[in-house]
């Protein structure tokens, strides 16, 4: 998919995801003032979401330069960081932030969910991160076939498991969110880091 059929189809208003994961984000965190950062932030739409919902001390996360440069200019990020998703170290302290939220990043091609354990380090304890999934990489979905990766679902599993069983977080209910993108499902997970 080219970058600009991806920003038009995010653009999309049949997109629910920035509005789905900024009312998680609302209900689990009364005070508007927490530290977020925005992991695959993208052009901004889960940003607009958020400041929509009275949140304001907002941190951009993404790779793509183009992205960036149009997140900028709706001048709602606190800041705004290039760099990679991954098993790295991110370019931030221990305990910064309060939440982090991911939507559309968390997928075979792009976040492993090996980036979930550098995520728990820069979040405070009793801090939450929510990313979503679309319902096809984690099931086989009739017209989505294509999409599912078994290897991807399996990890996802592991890596969550790890984290719990090393009381380092735990997993509160999955939830779902049934025409994320158009009539195409996804799940939001919900983890507080202990």
């Amino acid at each position: 998919m080219s970058k600009s059929l991806f920003l038009q189809e995010l653009g999309n208003q049949k997109y629910k995801g920035p509005l789905y994961v900024s009312t998680i984000l609302a209900e689990v965190f009364k005070s508007k003032d927490i530290s977020v950062l925005d992991c695959a932030s993208g052009t901004g739409l889960v940003a607009e979401a958020l400041q929509a919902k009275g949140f304001t001390n907002i941190t951009g996360l993404d790779i793509s330069e183009e992205f960036i440069k149009v997140a900028e200019k709706k001048g709602i990020y606190k800041k705004i960081v290039r760099a990679f998703i991954g098993t790295d170290r991110m370019p931030f302290d221990d305990n910064e932030f309060d939440a982090i939220v991911c939507c559309s990043g968390v997928l075979p091609t792009h976040i492993s969910p090996d980036a979930f354990r550098e995520w728990v380090r820069i979040l405070k304890p009793g801090g939450f991160f929510s990313f979503s999934i679309r319902r096809c990489y984690l099931e086989v979905m009739q017209g989505e076939e294509e999409f599912y990766s078994k290897p991807f679902a399996d990890k996802i599993d592991e890596v969550l498991q790890d984290l719990e069983q090393n009381n380092k977080v735990e997993i509160l209910p999955r939830r779902e969110c049934p025409e994320y993108i158009e009539n195409s499902p996804a799940y939001f997970y919900v983890i507080k880091v202990l």
